[in-house]
């Protein structure tokens, strides 16, 4: 045990090392224009290029019934053109310059990400403050946008039977809160949109008072924030967003999801209710899911796959969510599998969580993985620009980032015993079963 913790101080020690000769939370510049945009520039001379990335503060969180999925189709429109830069412009003029963009949308965010030479900074700039006030949403655009995310959703969700499963347990076990849909929204929700309905929500989420611009890179501080100011700064800003009141009421028992379809195997879920990103219970239940899920030396995949020879592959583990959301046990059964074994085998080892908590060595393990994977992201312009983006919109501020590590390192066995007991509860748990047609419950 001495020399597994030397091994880890030694890692964190170097880890530390690292982030500061990476650079210090002083050498991050924040700024705030008048219309409430943030601004978060970190110049990095290693390579002459551009790490710029906006966030906003919205995802299906920020969703009601009828507008479900709404955040991601606004995600694809503003690629869609504006009065400046007509449809597939974007892409084309990013590419030409040599760079390259991506976008993402989740429970609480949506993200726009560019990689771009130094040279083409400024034309990125005013594409992107373009498309946060002057996205288009021509009706046949959108039309046509419209059925582009419903055949996803087809092909991602109503032909996908672990999506299913996945979709239905989700939607049993969260019943109040909006993380009861999944980011894609209900069918009935795209094809039902209306134009007026996106262009409110997109007026009230995508605007600079509800988003961070982030640059990482080869840049001045002074001209690239006289440039922000430039084509961000007219912006105005927009309403503020509603908050998000509802609190989902704890689970009185325990639910079952059960499901016949048309399938070659079965497939299994199991959530429990999980602590917020704030949480105190969030870190240890990290750990807990990195122990029992993540690798083939996992717990559970051990147990599953090697030893019982139930399932091809087991997955899952907590979520960092605003919110609390679901900590979820995915399960691959091989053909003709127990699925009551297979829950057995999980309550067995989440009971030995429980009462015994986790080996030093496991802990360690994955204290090093952590930390190994968090320091190597920051070694590139792209990795400084997504731990910045990610910390600031799931934390409420960049800073996290700087003592994240530590608060790793700062878990106990007892934590974990605690957070397993308080979490892994028959109340908090809701089970899903997918099997072919005709087989039995």
């Amino acid at each position: 045990m001495k020399k597994a913790v030397a091994a880890g101080a030694v890692i964190l020690f170097a880890g530390a090392a690292l982030l500061s000769a990476s650079f210090r939370k002083e050498d991050i510049k924040v700024h705030r224009l008048d219309n409430g945009l943030k601004i978060l520039l970190l110049e990095d001379h290693t390579i002459p290029n551009i790490a710029l990335y906006t966030y906003y503060r919205v995802g299906s969180r920020n969703e009601r019934p009828g507008l479900t999925g709404v955040s991601h189709f606004i995600e694809h429109m503003m690629f869609n053109g504006s009065p400046k830069v007509p449809p597939g412009e974007f892409d084309r003029r990013m590419e030409f310059a040599g760079g390259s963009n991506n976008a993402s949308t989740s429970q609480d965010r949506t993200g726009y990400t560019d990689w771009i030479p130094a040279a083409a900074l400024e034309e990125m700039l005013e594409m992107e403050a373009d498309r946060m006030q002057d996205a288009t949403f021509d009706p046949e655009v959108l039309e046509s946008e419209r059925q582009v995310i419903a055949s996803e959703r087809r092909m991602g969700v109503d032909n996908d039977n672990d999506a299913i499963l996945s979709e239905n347990v989700q939607a049993t076990a969260i019943m109040a809160h909006p993380y009861h849909w999944d980011v894609i929204g209900w069918m009935s929700d795209i094809q039902g949109w209306r134009r007026d309905e996106i262009i409110a929500y997109y007026k009230t989420y995508y605007a600079p008072n509800n988003a961070v611009l982030i640059l990482v890179g080869e840049f001045a501080e002074a001209r690239a924030l006289e440039l922000i100011r430039k084509y961000f700064g007219p912006i105005p800003s927009g309403p503020t967003p509603p908050a998000v009141v509802t609190v989902e009421p704890p689970q009185m028992g325990p639910k079952r999801v059960f499901i016949q379809r048309d399938a070659q195997v079965p497939s299994f879920q199991a959530v429990w209710h999980a602590p917020a990103v704030h949480d105190p219970g969030s870190i240890p239940m990290d750990i807990l899911g990195r122990v029992l899920l993540r690798g083939e030396s996992s717990r559970l995949y051990r147990r599953l796959v090697r030893q019982e020879q139930l399932a091809s592959s087991v997955f899952g583990g907590a979520s960092r969510t605003i919110d609390p959301y679901l900590f979820a046990v995915h399960v691959k059964p091989k053909p003709g599998a127990d699925l009551a074994r297979i829950e057995a085998v999980i309550e067995e080892e989440l009971a030995k969580i429980k009462k015994e908590g986790l080996a030093d060595s496991e802990i360690q393990k994955v204290l090093n993985a952590v930390r190994s994977d968090f320091y190597r992201s920051l070694q590139t312009i792209a990795g400084k620009a997504y731990q910045l983006a990610e910390t600031e919109t799931a934390y409420g501020g960049f800073e996290r980032m700087f003592t994240l590590m530590d608060d790793y390192a700062a878990v106990t066995n007892a934590k974990i015993i605690e957070a397993a007991n308080q979490y892994f509860t028959d109340n908090n748990k809701t089970v899903g079963t997918l099997v072919p047609e005709g087989g039995r419950k």
